[in-house]
């Protein structure tokens, strides 16, 4: 079967189970349905197949998506009361990246009629990045300069080895994973005291790496730019953590994109 055929028996499939089911019940009820449909039609598939990306010997992410055609096809199962929002195509893309597919459907369980839209994902190579230069333009607040450049290396081995097109939390278990491989010390969201004035509220924890109790980085991915509010919030853990500098780091469609930052009272 062509994988155009595969789509359109995929969706046929699926406009069955919301004929019988109705919508607005819970996925798992879709899903599990859905398979047994594929099953019936003769069509191959992995029901919640649970992998690993594995970055220099380190779990980075675990990804489980409802149902994997390998090589063909992923359709990702929602129950929503709006539309399609901009993170669910990035899950979809992850996983369609990680398991080297081209294309996936978005399906809305939640509508009196099956909603789907068609994703296609195209995993270009890019030319590797090298971390030293990713450093060296770091400004004078920056005073650990080898810790910044053993940041910039692992960030130019990261991008280098997987590219682009994954989400926020996946380039964040990467650099982790990195960091760790290089020894350094690295905390993925840590906690923090939050006071005001004399005044302690309790701890956060905050969206943040704090590396080496000196830097703390901010790993974002598939936006149009770094804004001025992402520089805010990593001010805000700076802050809390009472480190002197910190970056934001910015994974996009083609680049590596990279923001350093100074706690607000050492703004220079």
């Amino acid at each position: 079967m062509k994988d155009d055929q595969v789509s359109y028996a995929v969706i046929g499939e699926a406009m069955r189970v919301h004929r019988e089911l109705g919508p607005g019940l819970d996925e798992v009820f879709y899903h599990e349905l859905l398979s047994e449909r594929l099953r019936h039609a003769g069509i191959e598939h992995l029901f919640k197949p649970r992998e690993a990306l594995i970055h220099r010997g380190q779990t980075a992410d675990v990804f489980e998506p409802g149902l994997v055609l390998p090589g063909r096809l992923i359709p990702e199962l929602k129950v929503l009361w709006g539309g399609f929002e901009p993170e669910h195509c990035l899950q979809l893309q992850t996983y369609l990246k990680f398991w080297k597919i081209p294309v996936g459907l978005l399906f809305d369980f939640g509508k009196e009629s099956l909603v789907h839209k068609r994703f296609a994902f195209t995993d270009s190579p890019l030319p590797p990045v090298d971390g030293d230069t990713l450093a060296s333009p770091a400004p004078a607040f920056v005073t650990n300069r080898e810790l910044a450049h053993q940041i910039g290396r692992s960030l130019g081995r990261i991008w280098t080895s997987h590219g682009a097109g994954y989400r926020d939390t996946t380039y964040r278990g990467l650099l982790v994973a990195d960091l760790w491989a290089e020894n350094l010390k690295c905390v993925p969201r840590p906690t923090a005291p939050v006071r005001c004035g004399n005044v302690g509220l309790g701890e956060a924890r905050l969206r943040c790496i704090a590396v080496e109790n000196e830097c703390a980085i901010r790993v974002l991915a598939l936006r149009d730019e770094i804004r001025a509010a992402d520089r805010a919030v990593l001010q805000s853990c700076l802050r809390h953590l009472g480190y002197r500098w910190g970056l934001v780091v910015h994974f996009g469609r083609w680049a590596i994109e990279l923001r350093w930052v100074s706690a607000p009272a050492l703004r220079l």
